[in-house]
């Protein structure tokens, strides 16, 4: 593992680096999420946030009681683990996907 101090923020993140493993994920901000729905869908941004936001929001509610999601083509997420914590709570999810050339 290897400690790395977040700019601004003075935390420290601890990353594991392996041997083949891929680059660490850019983080998609909401914002940039619904402007790519708007450019693959066509729709008006002001009509499009508002589902986007309630979609979201019960992916959360899902995650956070439990449920298994089975979201074609995004997979099957399963609850692994959550644990609460003082400012909020942690869900680690199993992401099961099809291969890419299977979508």
């Amino acid at each position: 593992m290897t400690g790395q101090t977040d700019s601004g923020s003075g935390r420290r993140s601890l990353s594991r680096e392996l041997p083949g493993d891929p680059q660490p994920a850019q983080v998609v901000q909401k914002r940039d999420f619904v402007d790519r729905v708007v450019a693959a869908t066509g729709a008006k941004k002001s009509e499009a946030r508002p589902i986007i936001e309630a979609t979201l929001a019960q992916l959360g509610v899902a995650l956070a009681s439990g449920e298994t999601l089975a979201v074609p083509p995004f997979g099957r997420a399963r609850v692994n683990r959550s644990r609460d914590l003082r400012g909020g709570e942690v869900i680690t999810l199993r992401l099961r996907r099809k291969a890419q050339d299977e979508v």
